[in-house]
C-alpha cells in the first residue's frame, strides 16, 4: 500500500493506493503519527479510491491504525470511497462508531467556476 498526503489549507487528504499488507503497515502508522505532532486543528479526509481488497491479510492492524488516529485527532476524520469489503470489516471492529463514511472525495472540492457564476 501507498499513501499519497495532500495539505490545503486546514485539510488534509490521505490518499490510498494499492492492498494492504504487513510491509507498509509500521510506514502508514508513522506517516499517521507525524501528522498529529504539528499541534494544527485539521480536517482529514481518507481517500480510498485507489485502495484494493484482496482478503484480510494486514486489515486488522490497519484497522487498529485508522481507530488510533481517529482517537488523537482533533476533528474527527472522514472516510471517502470505501468499498463495501472495508466498510464491513471496519464496522465489525468500531463498537465505539469512531468512522464516519461520505460519498466521494468530491463533495470536499471547491465549488466550479460555473457554480459560483450560477449564484
Amino acid at each position: 500500500m501507498k499513501t499519497k498526503i495532500q495539505k490545503n489549507g486546514d485539510q488534509v487528504t490521505i490518499q490510498l493506493f494499492g492492498c494492504l499488507n504487513f510491509e507498509t503497515a509500521i510506514p502508514f502508522k508513522e506517516n499517521l503519527d507525524s501528522l498529529l505532532t504539528g499541534g494544527d486543528e485539521m480536517q482529514v479526509i481518507f481517500d480510498f479510491s485507489g485502495l484494493s481488497f484482496v482478503g484480510s491479510c494486514g486489515i486488522t492492524g490497519f484497522v487498529q491504525t485508522l481507530r488510533e488516529f481517529n482517537g488523537r485527532a482533533s476533528r474527527k476524520p472522514l472516510y471517502r470511497n470505501v468499498q463495501n469489503e472495508f466498510k464491513r470489516i471496519i464496522s465489525a471492529f468500531d463498537a465505539s462508531n469512531s468512522f464516519e463514511f461520505g460519498d466521494n472525495a468530491l463533495n470536499t472540492a471547491p465549488p466550479s467556476l460555473k457554480s459560483l457564476l450560477d449564484n
